[in-house]
């Protein structure tokens, strides 16, 4: 096997135990676990452990709150896009509304690691791309200011105008280069 399909398997296998972790229930976690000898609540505490510390890492070294607001803005507009209510949204997608409105609305809010999933799955949207925008990830300040520059243009409520469309188009391309590295 070579080294570059090595890689290709690796990432193949991250990328499955991520989706098995991030939609399996309670019960298909601790029934997957039950022969390993680990526990789950143990592994659970340790793995909130090392994500609280990643995201307070990532809030200390970017302006998250500025990530934020382009996760919110952009989420916004993808379900005005599809038209749809914030219940809606929460139904087809599987997360919690009132976590979806807090996406929306307050910059300070860290979302869920599985809602941003869920999110990224239900929008067809490029893997890792609201990964990004959540502040999980160390990014570079271009896609900070990008983000903010999306998040200022964004504020109607209405149905998204040609201009806006455009602009969530230009922002998907622009995500989806700053996560295909």
């Amino acid at each position: 096997m070579t080294m570059e399909s090595k890689e290709q398997s690796r990432i193949t296998m991250n990328r499955a135990l991520r989706a098995i972790l991030l939609e399996a229930s309670e019960h298909e976690l601790r029934e997957a676990f039950a022969d390993t000898g680990e526990d789950l609540d143990t592994l659970a505490a340790r793995g909130e452990a090392v994500a609280e510390r990643a995201l307070s890492e990532a809030r200390d070294a970017t302006g998250i709150e500025d990530l934020h607001r382009g996760l919110g803005a952009f989420v916004r507009m993808l379900r005005r896009r599809d038209q749809l209510t914030i219940d809606e949204l929460a139904h087809n997608a599987r997360v919690d509304a009132s976590e979806l409105r807090r996406i929306e609305l307050d910059p300070a809010f860290d979302p869920n690691p599985r809602t941003i999933f869920q999110l990224e799955r239900y929008f067809d949207l490029a893997e890792r791309s609201l990964v990004v925008l959540s502040g999980a990830v160390r990014v570079d300040d271009d896609v900070r200011e990008e983000a903010v520059r999306f998040a200022a243009s964004s504020e109607r409520i209405s149905g998204l105008t040609k201009e806006e469309r455009l602009h969530l188009n230009q922002f998907v391309k622009f995500l989806r280069k700053h996560t295909d590295r």
